[in-house]
C-alpha cells in the first residue's frame, strides 16, 4: 500500500517509522522549519529529522493550497494518507488526493476532546478513561467518521507526559490493525456518537493555580499541564515575590480541623524530607516537587529549606 505521512512533533515519529517499515511510504509532509531554543536558530521538526533517515521526499508547504505542493502530492498517488499531530486543518483539495482517504490518529475517544490538547485537557478535567481514535478526516475539526477506537485507563499518577508515552504505542497498534482491515476491504466509517467536547491548545496562563478550588482540581491541573506550560503559583521567599512551578503533588486527608486552618493557599504543615502541605478550597495538597523561576526542578522540601518561609504563610 502506497502511503504518505503528515506529522510534526516527536510523538508523531513512531507512526512515521511504522509506516516506513510496514508500507510503501512515498512521502512525508511536515510544517516548515521554525526558530527554536535560546538562540532562535531555525530547527527542523522532529518528523523531518526522522524522515531524513529514509530515502523519502519531505514536503514543507507554507500553504496547503500551493499548486506546486498539490502537484507533488498528486504525483505520489497515495492509496492512504496518515495524519498524526500535523498541526493544520487539511483543505478539500488535499483530502481528495489519497484513494482510500486520510486517517487521523487522535489521542482521545472522539467526539470527546476535539482539538489540539486532548491529553492535557482530559487530565485537567479528572477523566479516568481515555484512548485513541482513528478516524477519517473531513474539513471539520476532528469531526470525521470513526474507523476504530482503543480505550485506556488513566492511572492516578499519570501526568500529560507519562500518559502521552502510553498512548503512542496504543495508537501504533491501532494503526497496524487499521491497515490489516483495509487490506481485507474492511474500512469502517462510523459516525461519531456521544457528547462532543473541545480540547483547545494550552496557554501559559492556563497553568495558574487557584487555591480556592478543591485539592483534586488543583492536582489535576498540575498533572495536565506537566511538562508544559506547568502549573504555577507565587510565593514570597527572602522578601521577594517568586513564580514557582508545582511539578508534583498529591491530595491528602484533612490534617486539621478546617475551621482552624488559614484560608486557601496557606501552608499548614511540613512533611520532613518530603515537602509542605497547602490548604485548598476543599482538602489539602501535599507539594512534592517544584521549580523556582530560573532554576532547576527540586524537591519541595529542599525549596522550603532555602526559602525562609514559615507555617501560615500564604502562596498564590
Amino acid at each position: 500500500m502506497r502511503t504518505v505521512f503528515f506529522g510534526t512533533p516527536a510523538l508523531a515519529v513512531p507512526y512515521l517509522e511504522f509506516l516506513a517499515q510496514q508500507t510503501e511510504l512515498k512521502g512525508v509532509v511536515t510544517t516548515p522549519d521554525e526558530p527554536a531554543g535560546r538562540g532562535y536558530e531555525t530547527q527542523p521538526t522532529p518528523v523531518k529529522q526522522a524522515a531524513l533517515k529514509f530515502p523519502l521526499p519531505v514536503l514543507q508547504p507554507d500553504s496547503l493550497t500551493d499548486p506546486q505542493f498539490l502537484t507533488l502530492l498528486r504525483s505520489i498517488a497515495p492509496d492512504l494518507a496518515v495524519v498524526v499531530a500535523y498541526g493544520k486543518i487539511l483543505p478539500a483539495d488535499v483530502l481528495s488526493i489519497a484513494a482510500h482517504g486520510f486517517i487521523n490518529v487522535h489521542f482521545s475517544l472522539l467526539p470527546a476532546y476535539r482539538g489540539a490538547a486532548p491529553i492535557q485537557r482530559a487530565l485537567m478535567n479528572g477523566e479516568k478513561q481515555t484512548g485513541v481514535t482513528l478516524f477519517w478526516l473531513d474539513e471539520g475539526m476532528d469531526t470525521g467518521p470513526v474507523f476504530l477506537q482503543k480505550n485506556m485507563t488513566i492511572a492516578e499518577e499519570d501526568d500529560a507526559e507519562s500518559l502521552r508515552q502510553k498512548l503512542i504505542p496504543l495508537g501504533v497498534n491501532a494503526l497496524k490493525e487499521a491497515l490489516d482491515r483495509l487490506s481485507k476491504g474492511q474500512a469502517a466509517r462510523h459516525p461519531q456518537a456521544g457528547a462532543a467536547s473541545k480540547a483547545p491548545s494550552l496557554t501559559k496562563d492556563d497553568g495558574r493555580i487557584d487555591w480556592t478550588r478543591s485539592a483534586a482540581v488543583v492536582s489535576n491541573l498540575i498533572r495536565g499541564t506537566y511538562p508544559w506550560p506547568g502549573a504555577f503559583t507565587f510565593v514570597t521567599a527572602g522578601g521577594k515575590s517568586l513564580r514557582l512551578k508545582v511539578l508534583k503533588a498529591k491530595v491528602v486527608p484533612v490534617l486539621i480541623d478546617p475551621k482552624d486552618a488559614e484560608g486557601p493557599g496557606a501552608v499548614v504543615h511540613l512533611e520532613h524530607d518530603s515537602g509542605f502541605i497547602v490548604k485548598c478550597g476543599r482538602e489539602f495538597l501535599h507539594i512534592l516537587q517544584v521549580q523556582p523561576e530560573g532554576k532547576r526542578p527540586m524537591s519541595a522540601w529542599d525549596f522550603w529549606q532555602g526559602a525562609r518561609m514559615k507555617i501560615g504563610d500564604k502562596i498564590g
